[in-house]
């Protein structure tokens, strides 16, 4: 369908009968309406042909071949007359054979069936709207049940069968010949409902509004009695309260979408177009056919066999016809949904039959493979991986794919920077993997961003923007903190990577796909990029540092040792109890590089730190005097040197190696955010 602002929609629901006989009927010149589809045949055994009045039939779907009818004959060109549209002698109708693809028809049901959908699923609208147990409404439907008609018109539940067999067993000789007498055919259409007919009834009685107003006077007596004391009545009573909210919400759609409640109990049954449901001839006299087209079958077979029984009711016996009713409407579940019943439908190789709904839903369902998941110019797909040592709006693409995405940007820069004169040799050029091409690659890329995409895309942050730079390998690097919105982990899951083309979308890529933006769940407003338990067991081990504290060593702050214990262990030497001072966080670690000292020895680092920061409260744990006058503030977490003017000269601090190289990857962190905000900006 077409909106308003002409947008294609798709929109799934229930219609009336006539709207279904709309869809499939045709007049022929002669008067005769086709459409309805009333034979199991698909194509005939000689001449494949397809049968009149069948599956494949070409008076009711159109030609096979555009233009030509049944017979082999085409409209004389030029004809514009209007018993010229269809063949005087096969009725087929001279259109392009594309019809085939949308044009439907239907099967008229000799008896009124449920759809499986509205009646089994969970919850179940028929169920909620007539306000009866599920599993009653399932007895009345397959012939355990049925209802009476009294003289109040107030139908209550009979269970004809098992009843009088069970707990009546005396009356067995009586009660089976009058279930097969002719009369009780007309006794039972006259005085008992069973079958999906006796929920039409129903759903045709109903009056909406009064529903809609009789639940809510219902609900406000429920809310009104407050809560007993009793667990099990408090239970049972917000248990119906929430059954009469969503009843008058299903009421409520009912109303607002113009749809009946019978029209959920089918009495014309559609029938897909040929072309959704095709049948393929293979060599060697092998014929493929799609399960929907068997499926259908069994449902033609039944339902003739259910009219001829109606049309001899007088010599069928009653139970013969409620059995066939029965099959009847399993055939029509298992056409709708194969697994409604329990266990699937199983074929003569005992292979389960796709139903329309296994055709639909799915991965692999017409919606998401072929509507929604079709496969799109500039993107790519690849596993996802770790890159630890990428900034968190960074996404690291393999060169293959890089190249392909940005080919046609990379072909221009060449042609702009008269490197080549035309497309043909600047392909060969990126064939050949040319110095120069990966140049321009990188200079394109730096500031043109890219979406990643995880299926499913179940909200907002399944999809973000990233700045993309060459990695190498095949596979797409990710950083770790960014994983929690696309709910991804790097045990294989795949990624999808697009690229915005227009100015428009790249612009709106920047400003609100980016990754270091969204930072926040748009549902809970909770933090969306977390460090996960390998991230904070990480940190823990980079900063756990050595727990023995400074007053181990108040009184060697600076190497004063009158007998120093050195220790050799793999070249690695260090003195014992001694903190080595550093002027630079580089210099720190040089000497880590050069296994001078551990991740968790504790150190003196000099850094730069305001005075006027330090706690004037804080007492020095201990003043060390040199003789020349400079002196050493020592303080549980950083030292003071001043001269003899009482000036600072240096301030260091007492920290580790992991200390530091966490500080810088902070740093480095920021850094890189400030500069991907100025290139949103």
């Amino acid at each position: 369908m077409i909106d308003q602002y002409k947008h294609q929609q798709l929109q799934i629901g229930l219609v009336s009968p006539q709207q279904i006989k709309a869809w499939a009927n045709k007049i022929l010149p002669n008067g005769e309406v086709v459409g309805e589809v009333t034979r199991p045949s698909t194509f005939h055994y000689k001449t494949d042909k397809p049968e009149k009045d069948g599956l494949f039939c070409e008076r009711i779907f159109g030609p096979i071949k555009s233009g030509i009818c049944a017979c082999g004959n085409s409209r004389a060109s030029g004809a514009e007359k209007e018993d010229e549209r269809f063949c005087q002698k096969c009725g087929v109708e001279f259109v392009d054979s594309r019809i085939r693809r949308y044009q439907m028809g239907y099967i008229k049901l000799a008896c009124p069936v449920t759809h499986v959908w509205y009646f089994k699923g969970l919850p179940s609208y028929i169920a909620n709207l007539l306000d009866k147990p599920l599993k009653k409404l399932e007895g009345l439907v397959y012939g355990d049940f049925s209802f009476a008609r009294p003289g109040a018109k107030k139908p209550t539940f009979l269970r004809l069968r098992g009843l009088f067999e069970d707990e009546i067993s005396s009356c067995n000789h009586s009660i089976s010949p009058f279930f097969s007498t002719p009369g009780f055919a007309t006794f039972r259409n006259r005085e008992i409902a069973t079958g999906a007919g006796a929920i039409r009834e129903q759903l045709a009685d109903l009056d909406l509004r009064i529903i809609m107003e009789n639940s809510l006077v219902e609900w406000k007596e429920l809310e009104d009695e407050g809560y007993s004391g009793d667990e099990w009545e408090d239970r049972k009573r917000q248990i119906r309260k929430v059954f009469l909210i969503r009843r008058m919400q299903l009421a409520k759609h009912f109303i607002q979408t113009n749809v009946e409640p019978e029209w959920m109990v089918l009495c014309l049954l559609p029938v897909l177009p040929p072309e959704l449901r095709p049948i393929v001839y293979r060599s060697g006299d092998k014929v493929v056919t799609s399960d929907i087209n068997e499926l259908y079958k069994r449902v033609i077979r039944r339902n003739n066999n259910l009219a001829y029984l109606l049309k001899r009711s007088e010599l069928a016996p009653a139970d013969l016809v409620m059995c066939q009713e029965k099959l009847v409407q399993e055939a029509v579940d298992t056409l709708l949904d194969s697994g409604s019943r329990g266990q699937p439908t199983r074929d003569g190789h005992n292979k389960v039959y796709k139903s329309l709904s296994d055709v639909i839903e799915g991965k692999e369902g017409r919606f998401r493979e072929t509507l929604l998941g079709k496969r799109v110019d500039y993107s790519g797909r690849s596993v996802i991986v770790v890159g630890p040592s990428l900034s968190l709006h960074q996404c690291g693409l393999p060169l293959e794919i890089a190249i392909k995405l940005f080919q046609l940007f990379v072909i221009r820069d060449l042609i702009r920077k008269r490197v080549t004169s035309n497309v043909r040799i600047a392909k060969r050029k990126i064939w050949e993997k040319e110095p120069i091409v990966w140049e321009i690659l990188q200079e394109v890329m730096r500031g043109h961003p890219v979406l990643l995409n995880r299926a499913p895309t179940l909200h907002r942050l399944g999809i973000q923007a990233f700045q993309p730079t060459l990695v190498e390998g095949r596979t797409i690097c990710l950083h770790p903190l960014v994983c929690k919105g696309f709910n991804a982990d790097f045990d294989g899951d795949q990624m999808a990577v697009h690229l915005p083309l227009s100015l428009e979308a790249q612009a709106e890529a920047r400003l609100l796909m980016f990754s270091h933006i969204n930072l926040l769940s748009p549902a809970i407003g909770d933090p969306i990029c977390v460090p996960t338990q390998d991230m904070l067991i990480g940190l823990y081990v980079l900063t756990i540092g050595n727990r023995r504290g400074i007053c181990a060593n108040r009184y060697n702050s600076w190497g004063n040792y009158p007998n120093p214990k050195v220790i050799y262990n793999n070249n690695y030497k260090y003195t014992k109890d001694k903190e080595p001072h550093f002027s630079s966080s580089y210099d720190a670690l040089g000497a880590y590089r050069q296994k001078r000292i551990r991740l968790d020895s504790p150190l003196w680092l000099r850094w730069k730190l305001d005075p006027r920061v330090i706690g004037s409260r804080e007492v020095p744990i201990e003043v060390q005097y040199e003789s020349l006058g400079t002196y050493h503030e020592i303080y549980a977490h950083y030292l003071i040197v001043g001269n003899r003017k009482k000036e600072i000269r240096s301030i260091y601090i007492r920290t580790t190696l992991g200390h530091i190289s966490f500080y810088r990857e902070i740093e480095e962190a920021i850094q890189g955010f400030s500069q991907a905000y100025s290139y949103t900006i």
